[in-house]
């Protein structure tokens, strides 16, 4: 009788169609592409995608007074930069200077720096840097 009477208690499974579940669709984005880029890609043009990571190091030795003056256009969103010390106890060692960007919207983009002291006047007999960036 308790069986009967647990039968009774228990809810009908309700009739219907059965759905079915949808199956997600991947939505993850492809993985950036990085580039790395020094003196040796000097007066190079690029072509890269969109979202692409942008490194760029050169040497440099702050302790002589001389540093890279950056200029970067639009297309390059500025991200971070960095100036790595040697690994030498050498007083008056250089170090590298890094610069990170990222390709942010198609185009032409230009990356350029001039090495120099602040405080001198540009000659026109100073190093210089620079690359083009076409961002696709």
């Amino acid at each position: 009788m308790c069986m009967l009477g647990a039968g009774c208690t228990s809810q009908p499974a309700e009739p219907g169609t059965p759905t079915a579940t949808p199956t997600p669709v991947a939505t993850t984005p492809p993985a950036a592409e990085e580039f790395v880029f020094n003196e040796t890609n000097n007066n190079e043009t690029i072509t890269l995608p969109v979202g692409s990571a942008i490194t760029i190091s050169l040497d440099e030795n702050p302790t002589t007074g001389y540093e890279w003056n950056v200029t970067s256009s639009a297309g390059l969103e500025y991200v971070n930069d960095t100036y790595i010390a040697p690994e030498t106890g050498l007083v008056g060692a250089g170090g590298v200077h890094v610069w990170e960007y990222l390709a942010a919207e198609e185009g032409s983009a230009e990356f350029s720096a001039i090495y120099k002291r602040p405080w001198e006047n540009v000659t026109g007999n100073e190093t210089t840097f620079s690359m083009a960036f076409v961002i696709e």
